[in-house]
């Protein structure tokens, strides 16, 4: 009988510390609209920028680097992750990585494009939007 005391104790203790752990992913509080490069979308650039980045104990971003990714679309994936804030306290410090991929619908409209942003979390950003059509004057 203390024997099954003793492992039901030792269960909870270790399923309360992998509860625990699963607790402590950074949880994304507010981000800008990713907007896609009209350069790259007019050029047809489509591709995934990996970035990392390092979270500050108030929760705001820093040293954001971008890893790997078409230059045209870089700068555009390095300044939406700078305007990140997450909860304070989870993840401060450590380096955290994402991707943001970008991707063209498929679309070509004469106006207002529609820009599309999907994510299961902070670790995947998808950006998707129609090509705005360029008509040469008469």
């Amino acid at each position: 009988m203390k024997t099954v005391l003793v492992v039901c104790s030792f269960l909870l203790v270790i399923s309360g510390m992998v509860g625990a752990q699963a607790n402590t992913e950074p949880q994304l509080k507010r981000a800008d609209l990713p907007t896609y490069p009209v350069v790259a979308r007019q050029a047809r650039i489509e591709g995934t920028v990996k970035l990392s980045f390092v979270i500050n104990s108030d929760g705001s971003v820093a040293d954001v680097q971008a890893l790997s990714g078409h230059p045209m679309l870089k700068a555009a994936a390095v300044q939406n992750v700078e305007s990140w804030r997450f909860r304070p306290g989870y993840g401060t410090g450590d380096r955290q990585t994402t991707e943001l991929i970008f991707r063209l619908s498929g679309k070509d409209v004469p106006s207002n494009p529609k820009l599309t942003v999907s994510l299961q979390s902070f670790r995947r950003v998808e950006v998707t939007t129609d090509v705005l059509l360029i008509r040469d004057s008469p």
